[in-house]
C-alpha cells in the first residue's frame, strides 16, 4: 500500500504511469541497472532513501508476546463462554431447569444469572491470562492496568452476549457448539487474533470491523502498545458494550419464546 501511494505521487508530478513504477518493464530495468535483474526489487531505493524509525512500542520487552497474548486470550475466552452458555441444554436435560422454573423466578432471571456468571468467568480468565503473560513473557500490564481492566470487562461482556445468543438460537448443545466453532474461528482469523488485520486485503479489513474480536484486539493493543488513555479506548469500549446490549436483547427475546427452557 505504501509503495502504491508513493507510485501515485511520483506519477502525478512526473507524468509517469504509476503501474510502470510499481512493475516496470524488464528491458527498462535492464537499461537502468546496467543489466542487473535485482533492480526490480529495489526500484524505490534508486529514487528514494527511506529510514525506518519505530515510534510506538519501542520500549516493549517482548513485542511478539505482547502482540499475540491478546489474540489467543480472546479466542480461548470465546470458546469457554460458548461452552458454558450451551450448558443450559444439559441443565434442561437433567431436569435442573424444571426445578428452577418451579421456584418463583422467571426465564429472564435465569438468563441473567447465567450472564453474570459467564461475564465474571470471562473477566477472571482474561485477567489470569494477561497475568501469566506478564510473569512468563515480561508483558507490561501494570503501567496502564486500569484501562486494560476496562477493555477486559467490555470484551468479557461482549463475548458472554455472543455465547448466550448461540444458546438462544440453537436447538441442541451440539448445534450451539458447531455454530460457535465456525464463528469463533472465522472471527479470530479476520479479527486480528492470529495476525494483524493490516496483512489482509482491504475488503477483509472492512468485514473484520463487524467482529467482537477486532474491537477487543484493537483496544488491547492500544493499551499495551501505545499506553492509550481512557479517551482513546472509549470507542472500543462503547462498541463492545453496545454490541453486547443488542445481542443480549435478541437473546432475551429468543429465550422468552422458550426454545431452550
Amino acid at each position: 500500500a505504501f509503495n502504491n501511494e508513493i507510485a501515485k505521487t511520483v506519477g502525478k508530478y512526473f507524468k509517469i504511469d504509476p503501474k510502470w513504477i510499481t512493475n516496470p518493464p524488464v528491458d527498462s530495468l535492464m537499461s537502468m541497472a546496467g543489466g542487473s535483474d535485482s533492480t526490480r526489487n529495489s526500484f524505490f531505493q534508486n529514487i528514494l532513501q527511506l529510514n525506518k524509525v519505530q515510534l510506538v512500542g519501542q520500549d516493549i520487552a517482548n513485542p511478539w508476546a505482547t502482540r499475540s497474548v491478546g489474540g489467543w486470550a480472546m479466542m480461548f475466552l470465546l470458546f469457554t463462554l460458548t461452552a458454558t452458555s450451551s450448558a443450559l441444554f444439559e441443565e434442561k436435560k437433567s431436569g435442573v431447569v424444571l426445578r428452577l422454573l418451579a421456584s418463583p423466578i422467571s426465564r429472564v432471571q435465569i438468563l441473567w444469572s447465567k450472564y453474570l456468571y459467564n461475564m465474571s468467568l470471562g473477566f477472571i480468565q482474561l485477567l489470569i491470562l494477561f497475568t501469566a503473560g506478564c510473569l512468563l513473557y515480561q508483558i507490561d500490564i501494570f503501567s496502564n492496568f486500569f484501562n486494560l481492566v476496562l477493555i477486559i470487562i467490555a470484551a468479557a461482556t461482549a463475548c458472554t452476549a455472543f455465547g448466550m445468543l448461540l444458546s438462544s438460537i440453537s436447538r441442541t448443545a451440539g448445534q450451539a457448539n458447531g455454530y460457535g466453532m465456525f464463528l469463533i474461528l472465522a472471527m479470530s482469523s479476520i479479527g486480528g487474533a492470529w495476525f494483524p488485520t493490516s496483512f489482509m486485503p482491504d475488503f477483509i479489513q472492512t468485514i473484520s470491523k463487524f467482529t467482537i474480536v477486532y474491537w477487543s484486539m484493537d483496544g488491547i493493543l492500544q493499551v499495551l502498545w501505545r499506553s492509550a488513555s481512557i479517551i482513546d479506548i472509549l470507542p472500543n469500549i462503547g462498541i463492545l458494550i453496545g454490541t453486547a446490549v443488542v445481542i443480549t436483547s435478541i437473546s432475551i427475546w429468543q429465550f422468552k419464546k422458550g426454545h431452550v427452557f
